[in-house]
């Protein structure tokens, strides 16, 4: 009895470990991933305009790029998802895809790449919506009068006795 628990044991271990190794299995197996067009990636940013290129970023045409902000947040969701996805025009850079006007991404980060500016034709326009914080009522105020301040000469020494 116990020489064929050995061989039955084994038999059941090799059943259990022969399964597909991936966190999320696609339908089909581990090599059905290649038989699978790629889809686009999960939509983000303001409005929806942007596109996920990795679990933190989101990158739109006209807006740019948003690294580990809460408009890339919904990126994470991309994780949890079966099939594979792309983003991007063209490839650049060492793995990355071409996210935004003279912007390369990989799923892990960003950098300025010369070779993407062509193809996006449209320019940010001082009205547009922007990564830039909105400031207004006092807060601008504030800051307007700081700016002014630091852009104005060294003020004269004080003579004793002027007070």
């Amino acid at each position: 009895m116990p020489d064929t628990m050995l061989p039955a044991c084994f038999l059941g271990l090799l059943a259990f470990t022969s399964a597909c190794y991936f966190q999320n299995c696609p339908r089909g197996g581990k090599r059905a991933v290649t038989d699978t067009e790629l889809r686009q990636c999960l939509p983000c940013g303001p409005g929806g305009q942007g596109r996920c290129f990795g679990p933190s970023i989101c990158c739109a045409d006209a807006l740019g790029c948003f690294v580990g902000t809460a408009e890339a947040l919904r990126c994470q969701e991309e994780n949890y998802l079966p099939s594979p996805c792309q983003s991007g025009q063209k490839p650049c850079g060492s793995g990355g895809r071409c996210a935004a006007n003279g912007v390369c991404c990989s799923p892990e980060s960003c950098v300025i790449q010369p070779e993407c500016r062509e193809g996006f034709h449209r320019l940010a326009r001082a009205g547009d919506r922007s990564n830039a914080t909105q400031l207004d009522g006092p807060a601008g105020t504030l800051l307007l009068r700081l700016v002014q301040l630091a852009g104005l000469p060294d003020p004269k020494p004080a003579t004793p006795g002027g007070y």
